[in-house]
């Protein structure tokens, strides 16, 4: 298509030159106006939204005051409790010292009620040794609980002893269970240190007996009737989701309780889920603008509207504070059509009057045009005519301009042709360097391969250590998932290896280490996979089923006894206990089953060491 006239163009110029300035003081206005509206909107849509925060906060802290309040009045009770015992039984001889859970046959009946008393549903008092092994309600400690849970609790326990033994009632809060949601269930226990027997009394309460959640069920219902009351102008209202997407409180509760995440936005996301999202990332108590298109019941089709989201983490709220846009736009269009109008004037004014200026620029500037249009075909010798030129500053530089142009051209394509010979140069000194780099990156690659051998191998025994059992063990136990293949797990412990340490030294020590990691290489079969993953700990996984392999690791377990290390022309006897599962549904990972074989291997030590203790041999 023809471009038009120089003429043309320059009278196009003008009006736009004109026009432009009203237009744009016009629009400005008009912008500047809808700005300071959209801003007081927002900023009373953020208002609203964190005084709801700010609200429920209230509503929240009222709840805590109470709960707080409970709190205290049972660390009170179980404070008194633990006082009492422990007076009770300070007055018992050490001759009385209880024993171990099991091994006294004929306790002393203040210890028989002691153990029977319960508070609440899950609250109870117990006993441990100063080996940190409880003497009664053992059940209650160990079976109810993760072994890491078990820990941190006696590592309280151990931090909080100074105070004990000086006599003082110390209290402690602590992690007890994981809830199905992935929530933490905690205990609150009062500790007391029993002088005469050297053991610790603890009166324990499930913190889920007496925080009721009744309480905040009706705070939370008194403050979903206030916000579902709440407008903002005719058609604005507060609404309130989770972080599911489920409606807590919709507007005149028309939708309480419906999950939105279905709503999606023009980009085919869930618009629910992107205000919830948007909604958590903001800091406490601060509030988030979001635009969008919603329909509500009755509403024939979406209309656009404007929220400030916040969230309040306490209770999974994601509060809005939403107005309607057609609204708040509907006064906004009579300014809009005005501004119009008066654009439409100054450019019919503003065509007059740049038709004559473009008639008298428009010759020397075609000249120079052609003259441009020569050398864009490759003839770099025109030269400017200065007679044909008019004597206006303007047109005089561009012709100035359009010589040096010209020179510069010519002096660019004679560097272009120098440049053309050095780029050949050092595209040779590149591909030089680009195989430089291969060979250091192979090399570097080769290093890389060597140091993750050696960060899952154990440097001992040469067996791999936990992070590559964990690495191998994972994948053996998926493949165990997809195929259903019979899968062992065994722990192996070496017996009274401290013992080992100290009689003989710590070098002896790793010669057993050594003995034993050789004696489990050369005794499980290829597939079979053998790590020492700590200590004198090592975890065996067999591809057999359990029958099968506890008949192996009663194999092993007699080699192992029958088979001393030889270290300075002396003998060492040792033996080994190993516990073991057999891999099943009821155990959701490797880490599960292990946890099944370590306690299996804990009991095959209480039995007397030396042995190897199973399922089958438990059933």
């Amino acid at each position: 298509m023809k471009r038009p006239g120089l003429k043309w163009e320059l009278m196009l110029l003008c009006v736009v030159l004109v026009t432009i300035p009203t237009t744009l003081m016009g629009a400005l206005g008009y912008y500047s106006y809808q700005s300071f509206a959209e801003s007081a909107l927002e900023s009373q849509l953020k208002q609203r939204s964190e005084e709801m925060h700010a609200l429920a906060n209230t509503f929240i802290e009222q709840k805590d005051r109470v709960l707080k309040r409970e709190e205290a009045l049972v660390l009170k009770r179980i404070e008194s409790i633990a006082l009492t015992s422990q007076q009770v039984l300070l007055t018992l001889p050490v001759s009385m010292k209880p024993k171990i859970e099991g091994e006294d046959p004929d306790p002393h009946r203040i210890l028989q009620k002691l153990s029977d008393i319960r508070l609440n549903r899950g609250g109870h008092i117990f006993l441990l040794d100063d080996n940190n092994s409880p003497v009664f309600n053992s059940a209650l400690l160990e079976n109810h609980s993760r072994p890491r849970f078990y820990n941190h609790f006696l590592g309280l326990i151990e931090e909080a002893m100074p105070l004990l033994l000086s006599g003082e009632i110390i209290s402690i809060r602590y992690p007890w269970n994981l809830t199905e949601k992935g929530n933490y269930h905690y205990r609150q226990t009062a500790l007391a240190y029993l002088e005469n027997w050297q053991m610790v009394l603890g009166v324990t309460i499930n913190e889920t007996d007496y925080k009721s959640t009744a309480f905040e069920r009706k705070l939370q219902n008194q403050l979903r009737n206030r916000l579902a009351i709440e407008r903002i102008g005719d058609r604005g209202y507060i609404w309130v989701l989770n972080s599911k997407g489920e409606y807590i409180v919709s507007r005149d509760h028309l939708r309480d309780g419906e999950n939105m995440s279905n709503v999606i936005d023009q980009n085919g996301q869930s618009l629910v889920q992107y205000m919830v999202n948007q909604a958590i990332s903001q800091p406490i108590g601060d509030s988030k603008m979001i635009y969008y298109q919603w329909r509500n019941i009755g509403e024939e089709k979406p209309h656009p509207k404007a929220a400030a989201v916040t969230y309040v983490s306490e209770w999974d709220w994601v509060i809005g504070a939403s107005a309607d846009l057609d609204e708040f736009y509907a006064g906004l269009n009579d300014i809009q059509k005005q501004i119009f109008y008066i654009c439409i004037v100054f450019i019919l004014l503003s065509s007059a009057i740049a038709y004559f200026l473009a008639q008298r620029i428009t010759h020397p500037i075609e000249y120079i045009e052609a003259l441009a249009t020569k050398a864009a075909d490759g003839d770099l010798s025109v030269k400017v005519d200065r007679r044909q030129i008019s004597e206006t500053a303007e047109i005089h530089s561009m012709a100035n301009a359009f010589s040096t142009m010209i020179t510069n051209l010519n002096r660019l394509v004679l560097q272009k042709e120098r440049n053309t010979v050095e780029l050949a140069r050092q595209n040779v000194a590149l591909h030089e360097s680009e195989e430089k780099l291969k060979a250091a990156l192979q090399a570097l690659e080769d290093e890389k391969q060597k140091l993750h051998t050696q960060a899952i191998t154990d440097p001992l025994t040469g067996l791999l250590n936990r992070r590559g059992f964990s690495i191998a063990g994972n994948k053996e136990w998926q493949y165990h998932l997809r195929t259903r293949n019979p899968l062992t797990i065994a722990m192996i412990d070496i017996d009274y290896f401290k013992r080992i340490n100290d009689e003989h030294s710590h070098s002896v020590g790793d010669d057993v280490l050594v003995e034993l990691a050789r004696h489990l290489t050369e005794h499980m079969r290829q597939s079979d996979l053998v790590a020492r993953i700590g200590g004198e700990e090592f975890a065996l996984i067999l591809n057999q089923p359990l029958p099968e392999a506890e008949i192996g690791l009663e194999r092993l377990r007699e080699l192992i006894e029958h088979s001393p290390v030889t270290s300075a022309d002396e003998q060492i006897h040792y033996t080994i206990s190993i516990g073991a599962v057999e891999a099943c549904r009821r155990f959701i990972s490797l880490e599960a089953a292990l946890d099944a074989a370590d306690n299996n291997l804990y009991a095959a030590k209480r039995r007397g060491r030396n042995r190897v203790v199973s399922e089958l041999k438990s059933a």
